[in-house]
Formats: structure tokens, sequence, C-alpha cells
């Protein structure tokens, strides 16, 4: 037995997949409020990593935001190391909207939006 779905079936079923799979809860873009009283940049000065994934250095800005903290997006993408070589990824910073001194690593994964790592002692540093 053979099912046909028409295309804008199919679009709904890759719809509702891709949607239960995203991370970060109600992740939006920052609103010209937030851009005024939030450092618009944050300066990683060195690389950072958590297991295999690679954080550039460079000049993350800011992106996105959520009930719990902002999204500071990478200057380039994320490596991640496997036995096959460096593979890409998006991501970049979150910092905790309750302490700005936490922050840690978030990737797009297929899986969706996934938090990684404590780079709290990492040097860093916001800017206006």
């Amino acid at each position: 037995m053979m099912f046909r779905f028409s295309r804008s079936a199919l679009l709904g079923i890759l719809a509702t997949f891709a949607l239960a799979g995203c991370g970060g809860g109600h992740l939006h873009k920052t609103s010209s409020f937030e851009t005024r009283t939030t450092p618009p940049y944050l300066e990683m000065r060195s690389e950072v990593s958590a297991a295999t994934l690679h954080f550039p250095r460079g000049i993350y800005v800011l992106d996105q935001t959520d009930d719990n903290g902002y999204y500071y997006r990478a200057p380039r993408k994320i490596t991640q190391r496997s036995w096959s070589g460096g593979l890409p990824h998006d991501g970049g910073i979150f910092v905790s909207k309750r302490d700005r001194r936490k922050l840690r690593g978030y990737v797009i994964l297929p899986g969706g939006l996934t938090h990684v790592g404590n780079f709290s002692s990492s040097d860093h540093e916001f800017r206006y």
C-alpha cells in the first residue's frame, strides 16, 4: 500500500517536526529597547571550547533573546571536531539575564538549539 501526500501536507508535517526540535523556548529577535539596555557586542578574546565544540575568538553580536537570556551570534561558524574533520554549526554565546557574568555556549544542532559549556571565566568583555 502506497501513501500519497500533497505538497502542503508534506510541508506541514516537516514544519511540525522542525518546531518540535527547536530549543531556546520563546526565542525572538532583540527589540530596539533591548539593544539600548543590553551591550550589543561581546568580545571573546580567546577561543573557548566545550568538549569537541570550538567557539572562535572575535566580536559576537547580540542577535536574539528569550525569557532566560541573550544570544550573541558568533563571528564565524562553531567548529565541531570529529574524526572526519571539522563540522561547521551556527551558534554563539548565551548570557544569562539574571547574572551577566554567566556565559554558556550555544550551538544549533539537528535536534535544535543546545546550550553547552560554562564560559563564565573566559577572557571576554561587553562592548557598546
